[in-house]
């Protein structure tokens, strides 16, 4: 058979392909080698697409969705099978911008905290979303996913905190199809050691106003402190108090680094984002990912997050911001009995 004959029997996208213009609300940052962040690797934004719609599927107790629509390489007996999605993106219109070489931020204790950073992209890009034979059903959870990401989370790498926060360009209109809320999936979670699903995530924003007598400026400097304060915060709300005993302190710790990382040991469950500017003012985003096994445990960091705001004045006082509120939190523990409304919830439609 020779190339054009090839290339004839190849199979097309469908023409239901999805095109989205969307914009940075703070630098996206795909890291690469050295993690200089010279250039925007797609691959590393097509892993976190398949994650966060495989934790969707799984949250609906569709246990074939990763297999049907991102492939397999072909274990054993199991018959290898390529991804049913491509994806595409246009960052032509994007900018490289450097990036604050170090942010300090204060520790409670004293002393201060260091976090280096180095160059991302700003503006707008465009993706391209191909179907090549899905089902309905599995396009429907994988554009669902899609809009909780952009509503939600961040894209890209997490190796340089608080970046990769994404939204819709505006005036496009919604592009996710909600679940039927007559027909709740009646389907199990699968109990999967290990896998997640977005029942065991809770998602929250934080707002912060200008503190009185103050004009501050507003800056990536500013965005990154912000979040790495919050995120020192949270950090600190899972730690054990002087006189607990030393079984209780070993407790915590052990909880705090499963929850908030511990380098060579365990990565981050807790994801804040750099602040950004709103119609409503400055916010910035979290999204955590409930790890312990255990329901008490899960509680227990909630309760501890949800109380926390309330120290991060503290640690940003020379900015001249002031928590306004508290978190706002959605846990998806809340929603076992109604899960497709609480992922139409997310999605926003």
């Amino acid at each position: 058979m020779n190339a054009p004959e090839m290339l004839a029997r190849l199979r097309t996208p469908q023409v239901d392909d999805l095109v989205l213009r969307l914009r940075t609300l703070t630098p996206l940052y795909t890291g690469g080698i050295g993690q200089l962040g010279d250039q925007v690797h797609p691959s590393n934004l097509l892993g976190g697409i398949r994650h966060l719609s495989c934790l969707v599927a799984r949250t609906l107790g569709d246990a074939g969705f990763e297999g049907a629509v991102w492939g397999n390489p072909g274990r054993g007996e199991q018959k290898a099978k390529a991804k049913q999605v491509a994806l595409r993106w246009d960052t032509s219109a994007l900018v490289r911008v450097s990036l604050p070489e170090t942010v300090r931020v204060p520790k409670a204790g004293g002393g201060e905290s260091r976090w280096f950073f180095n160059s991302a992209f700003e503006g707008e890009l465009g993706l391209q979303l191909a179907r090549r034979g899905i089902s309905d059903a599995h396009w429907q959870i994988l554009t669902l996913a899609l809009a909780i990401q952009i509503r939600h989370g961040s894209f890209g790498a997490k190796d340089q905190f608080g970046l990769g926060v994404l939204a819709v360009a505006d005036g496009a209109q919604p592009f996710a199809a909600p679940l039927d809320l007559g027909r709740e999936p009646d389907k199990a979670i699968p109990a999967t050691a290990g896998q997640l699903n977005l029942l065991r995530h809770a998602f929250g924003r934080l707002r912060f106003r200008i503190a009185p007598g103050q004009r501050p400026s507003f800056n990536r400097s500013t965005a990154l402190h912000l979040a790495l304060a919050t995120r020192a915060t949270l950090r600190n709300a899972l730690r054990a108090r002087a006189d607990a005993p030393d079984a209780e302190k070993a407790r915590l710790t052990a909880l705090r680094h499963q929850m908030l990382g511990k380098l060579n040991q365990a990565g981050s469950a807790v994801n804040v984002s750099a602040a950004y500017a709103t119609a409503e003012g400055i916010e910035l985003r979290l999204a955590v990912a409930l790890k312990p096994e255990d329901a008490a445990e899960r509680s227990e960091v909630m309760n501890a997050f949800a109380t926390a705001a309330g120290s991060i004045d503290g640690l940003i006082d020379r900015l001249g911001y002031r928590v306004d509120g508290r978190i706002a939190w959605e846990f998806g523990g809340r929603h076992v009995k109604a899960r497709a409304a609480w992922l139409n919830q997310l999605a926003g439609v």
